[in-house]
Order: C-alpha cells, then sequence, then structure tokens
C-alpha cells in the first residue's frame, strides 16, 4: 500500500455486529447515497470533523490520479469495508477518488468522534474494536507484502478470492476491466487475458465482460496459499 494515500481502509469490517440497531442509527449522519451508475464518481461531503465511511452495499474502487496523469487503481472496496480521509484540510484538487462499479453504493457515515462516545460507554465493545483494527491492519500488511512473492496468476487469484463478498458465492459481477485487473496485480492487461484463459482451459472458472463464474473454489483455495 502506498503511504502517501489520503484515504485509509479496511477490509471486511465487522464492528457493527457488536451494536444494536438504535446505536447505529445514532452513529450514522448519512444513512445513502443515490442509486449511483457504473463509473460515477463519489462526492464525498467535506467536514472539518474526521469522518469515516461504512460501505453497506455495492462495490466501489479508489483511484489515484499519477504524476504524469494516469489513473491507476490503488484498491476495490465491497459490501463491509471501512474507510476514511486522512486529510484534514479540504483539497479540491486532490488526485484520490472513488467510483461506484456496482449499480448502487449505499454508505453510512460518521464523525469518529460519535464512535469514541459509543466505545466509553460499551467498554468490551472498544476492546474488540481495538483488537480487530489491529488484525486487519496486519492482514492487509501481510497481504501486500506476500504479493511480492507470489507469481502473477497466484495474485489474479488472491485478488478474486477477496472479491467475493460470500464463500459460498459462485458468480461474480465483473465490475473490473482487464486493465483494472492488471493494475491489481501489479501485471500487464496481456499477462491478465493469458492467465484468465488459462484458467477457463483448467476448469477453475469461467470469464465474460459481465460475470466471472467459479467453478472450482476448492482449486483457488488451495492455490492461494
Amino acid at each position: 500500500m502506498a503511504s502517501n494515500l489520503k484515504y485509509w481502509y479496511l477490509h471486511d469490517h465487522k464492528l457493527f455486529r457488536n451494536l444494536n440497531f438504535a446505536e447505529i442509527n445514532a452513529l450514522c449522519i448519512l444513512k445513502r447515497f443515490k442509486k449511483s451508475k457504473r463509473n460515477e464518481i463519489l462526492d464525498l461531503p467535506f467536514s472539518e470533523k474526521e469522518r469515516i465511511y461504512f460501505l453497506k452495499k455495492g462495490t466501489i474502487k479508489l483511484i489515484k490520479i499519477e504524476e504524469n496523469g494516469e489513473e491507476t487503481v490503488v484498491d476495490v472496496l465491497k459490501k463491509g469495508d471501512l474507510f476514511g480521509d486522512l486529510n484534514f484540510e479540504k483539497n479540491e484538487d486532490s488526485n484520490e477518488y472513488f467510483k461506484v462499479l456496482s449499480e448502487e453504493a449505499i454508505l453510512c457515515t460518521f464523525f469518529r468522534e460519535s464512535l469514541e462516545e459509543i466505545m466509553l460507554k460499551k467498554p468490551n465493545f472498544a476492546l474488540k474494536y481495538i483488537k480487530f483494527i489491529g488484525f486487519r491492519y496486519k492482514k492487509v500488511q501481510n497481504n501486500y507484502r506476500n504479493l511480492l512473492f507470489k507469481d502473477a496468476k497466484t495474485r489474479l487469484l488472491m485478488l478474486l478470492d477477496m472479491l467475493m463478498e460470500e464463500k459460498e458465492q459462485t458468480i461474480l459481477p465483473n465490475y473490473l476491466t482487464q486493465k483494472d485487473f492488471a493494475q491489481l496485480t501489479c501485471t500487464s492487461r496481456q499477462t491478465v487475458v493469458r492467465l484468465f484463459k488459462e484458467l477457463e482451459e483448467e476448469n477453475i472458472l469461467r470469464y465474460t465482460q459481465k460475470e466471472i463464474e467459479i467453478l472450482d473454489m476448492e482449486k483457488i483455495k488451495s492455490l492461494v496459499l
């Protein structure tokens, strides 16, 4: 993960499973965004207070604009992921932004201080939250470190495994372009095309522009270990 990113994020955050409905409602100051079309840029509201965003539904991607003007996909966030803004100053010329990949993205956003108030009232929740944060950051760091020592095929399979919202899911909506897959796995578009053909020949998956059907989940699990 690049050290100069504006946003921080944690995948598959299970924070709200430890809160009741009233506590979640008290946290959320924005219940949902409008129904978004694919590739629509999310207009995240600016505030002097630090905001945290929880992706309740949909899939979005974080894009960074490089110095040469090229857009690079940094990561893909899906249902259950948590992210926030590290920059306390409003910057109209930010080089990072989010695009909606799915038909609709629903987010809950709240101020960090509101979360801290609930943590003060529920010490057990606070302890679980702190432990979970530490565990997830360590796992994310390990995933990026592992990418350096994995071949291109394994990196692609690891990405597909991460994108599946449910373990029993067999059909994955194909929101990403071949260029996106290449950037997220640190390889070339030509390599991605070759690898998908190879995986189809091995009867591991079926790839189309609209969806990716997983034919052999156990095989994927064995290859990404």
